[in-house]
């Protein structure tokens, strides 16, 4: 009478850990893959917004310099000629000042806030409006800006203190809130307002924010500085 014999119990080898099924290493591999093109674009995106944001601190030094050297000049050219500076502005509250040059061309912007050509110079009637990058070297926290606030824009000879009177998200073609009387094209105008305008909201720019403000006061700079610049809140 022959027996029967017992299967060797099986031997677990090493091999087995590694094999797995198709469906599962392409699943593994897609979501690497995915987890690898995230942190590329996050990147991407922190190199467009403080790269860019470096190179125009770096541009806004060579601008600054070279305003002190025109309002210094004896014979400094009463309007400045595209892509050059023309005015500082200051905002207290979020504790920045920029050169503004005239422009609002990619090339000028790359240089910090732009003057919109043909729109009110410091101090005048009708709408000073300024575009600036959504960066943080520029307009980055202009949503802090409230009803109040102010915002100083200083020329060769003087200050001009504005107040904030309101803010608008608009689409990027809704041009009137640059116009002599911001949303009123059309009405000449009576005040002397100032508009800042940026990219809405951060990172994007599928909207503009704009934030007006009107001239409450001016002083000559053989007066000093303004106490409004002193003051941080």
């Amino acid at each position: 009478m022959v027996t029967g014999q017992t299967a060797p119990p099986y031997q677990h080898r090493q091999d087995d850990d590694l094999w797995e099924p198709p469906s599962r290493r392409l699943a593994r591999g897609a979501g690497e893959l995915m987890v690898t093109l995230g942190v590329i674009a996050l990147l991407f995106a922190a190199y467009a917004v403080y790269g860019k944001a470096w190179r125009i601190e770096a541009e806004q030094r060579l601008v600054d310099e070279r305003l002190d050297r025109i309002w210094t000049a004896a014979n400094a050219p009463s309007a400045p000629a595209p892509g050059l500076p023309l005015a500082r502005l200051h905002i207290p509250k979020l504790d920045r000042r920029w050169a503004v040059v005239e422009g609002v061309t990619q090339a000028d912007l790359r240089k910090g806030p732009g003057h919109y050509p043909k729109t009110a110079r410091p101090g005048e009637i009708g709408n000073m409006a300024v575009a600036g990058h959504r960066i943080p070297s520029v307009f980055w926290d202009l949503d802090r800006l409230r009803t109040g606030d102010t915002i100083v824009a200083e020329t060769r000879n003087a200050w001009f203190v504005y107040r904030v009177t309101g803010h608008r998200e608009v689409l990027p073609s809704s041009v009137e809130v640059v116009a002599p009387t911001p949303n009123r094209p059309g009405v000449p105008p009576e005040r002397a307002m100032l508009t800042l305008t940026t990219c809405n909201p951060k990172l994007q720019n599928w909207q503009r924010l704009a934030v007006f403000a009107e001239l409450a006061r001016s002083q000559a700079k053989t007066d000093g500085r303004p106490p409004e610049l002193e003051l941080k809140k």
